[in-house]
């Protein structure tokens, strides 16, 4: 029986990830945003698993909350096999959180990257476990996903801008990718880097999928009414979970560490996500910022 964390819990892939955990009877902790969610889910894993699970709520946007969940997570918890980076949002326009970062980055990136090294730090996450960052084709910027931002911002996709990284200097029109796309590459990035000087511990990234989720909802009536069209059109968050468990069980037989699966195959990401140069540059500026605001 392992011990699992998974962020963004309470709906989507997260939600189905936990329901196939715990058919395998692991022990399941979990990050929400919402408490009553959390008790569903809680409840759910209780009748139907006979698994007490154990919950945190923190919202991604906001530092200081991650910050104390993970203090609790921390003092709660002797170790964890696995930790499964799954929350995020996909914003078609520019806002900063009440943290002052750019809101795709924090929420699909930074908040992550927060909780995996302060697990790292005190040991938490010690030799033979994992790291699962759900990431996203997305973060190419050839997907199709970016073909109108590879006009429009061609000087800014497909890259880390460190010089602007909340985009200060740039004023943006109409919808756009690019933020959702950066915060994807900024989590393969994290994970090459940090690949190479974990002792054992495994990380890894994961597309799981084109997959109908509530990923857009949060973007208006233009999100509310592409999320039905999406859970339509696209495969079910069932489908990407498996695929996430399949990736897995796969790390494990083989030992993987530092590498992108597409879906259930081992790929390579876009060629920038292997700028060593810029990898540690990501790592360093993400430190500093978390220790700006007296995070970290």
């Amino acid at each position: 029986m392992k011990n699992i964390l998974v962020t963004g819990a309470t709906s989507g892939i997260g939600y189905e990830v936990i329901k196939l955990l715990a058919e395998k009877k692991n022990n399941i902790i979990f990050f929400a945003r919402n408490d009553k969610k959390s008790i569903k889910l809680n409840d759910l894993l209780k009748e139907r698993y006979n698994i007490l699970g154990r919950y945190y709520i923190c919202d991604f946007s906001n530092l200081n909350t991650v910050k104390k969940a993970t203090e609790k997570l921390i003092k709660d918890t002797k170790k964890l096999d696995c930790i499964i980076n799954n929350a995020g949002k996909v914003y078609f326009s520019y806002d900063k959180t009440r943290d002052g970062i750019e809101r795709s980055f924090q929420i699909n990136y930074l908040s992550h990257f927060y909780i995996t090294e302060k697990l790292l730090e005190k040991n938490i996450l010690d030799k033979n476990s994992q790291i699962i960052n759900v990431s996203s084709v997305a973060h190419n910027p050839n997907s199709s996903i970016n073909s109108l931002d590879s006009i429009k911002y061609k000087n800014l996709i497909g890259k880390m801008n460190f010089k602007d990284i909340n985009y200060e200097n740039e004023k943006f029109r109409g919808f756009t990718s690019l933020f959702y796309s950066r915060s994807k590459m900024a989590q393969i990035m994290w994970s090459y880097y940090r690949s190479k000087f974990l002792d054992g511990i495994k990380i890894n990234s994961v597309h799981p999928g084109l997959l109908g989720s509530n990923v857009l909802y949060e973007n208006g009536i233009f999100g509310k009414l592409l999320t039905p069209l999406f859970k339509l059109f696209f495969r079910s968050s069932k489908e990407g979970a498996k695929n996430i468990l399949h990736v897995m069980e796969k790390i494990n037989e083989e030992n993987l560490t530092g590498k992108y699966f597409d879906e259930r195959i081992l790929s390579d990401s876009h060629e920038y996500s292997y700028n060593e140069k810029d990898q540690k540059k990501l790592f360093d500026i993400s430190k500093k910022l978390l220790s700006d605001r007296k995070i970290f």
